[in-house]
């Protein structure tokens, strides 16, 4: 992703790949998943599924994501000590990098501001000393808004992607998103 690529050269690709994966019979339902900025990819490649007419996922899982590249929410640079992962100056920097000709607040690079409605059962964690937690709540807040189906799983004193670390909350988060896909896959094909 940036700075080699920005989101008009990603996104569609990813797009076609989800397609296909969408209509191969073989294949088990899909779920798409993402940490950080593959948090917020993954609900844009949902919104555009959704405005395309194209069948759904079964599932999104945004996992610490980054829903808006302008990082303008005031609680961020309170967060910004908590956070050991990030810090906003080089965030913003890579947002302009992704956006490429876009403004970094388009819903294709921010995906905070897209339509949440009719999308699948989306579910995000997030720590509650990530920088990325206010664009969550705002999230939350338009998700109940237009009533779509969004779970917030927010973990106490936990930091950005926590759940790629070794550590007992990662470990948790890992048993839960494993029994979360698996009870996803079962309650389709059965």
């Amino acid at each position: 992703m940036a700075p080699s690529a920005t989101v008009d050269q990603v996104v569609p690709r990813l797009l076609e790949l989800a397609d296909e994966l969408l209509h191969d019979p073989e294949e088990l339902p899909l779920v798409l998943m993402g940490d950080s900025a593959g948090g917020a990819l993954v609900l844009v490649l949902a919104q555009h599924l959704r405005d395309a007419g194209a069948s759904r996922p079964a599932l999104v899982v945004g996992l610490c994501p980054w829903l808006d590249a302008r990082l303008e929410e005031s609680e961020v640079g309170d967060l910004e000590p908590t956070d050991p992962m990030l810090a906003t100056s080089g965030l913003r920097a890579a947002g302009r990098w992704w956006a490429g000709p876009r403004d970094p607040g388009d819903p294709v690079v921010s995906p905070l501001f897209g339509d949440l409605s009719g999308l699948p059962p989306v579910h995000v964690w997030i720590g509650d000393r990530d920088i990325l937690r206010p664009a969550v709540d705002r999230l939350e807040q338009e998700a109940s808004r237009v009533d779509a189906g969004l779970v917030v799983h927010e973990v106490s004193a936990m930091f950005h992607v926590w759940m790629t670390r070794w550590v007992p909350e990662g470990r948790r988060t890992r048993r839960a998103l494993r029994q979360l896909v698996a009870s996803t896959g079962a309650s389709l094909s059965g």
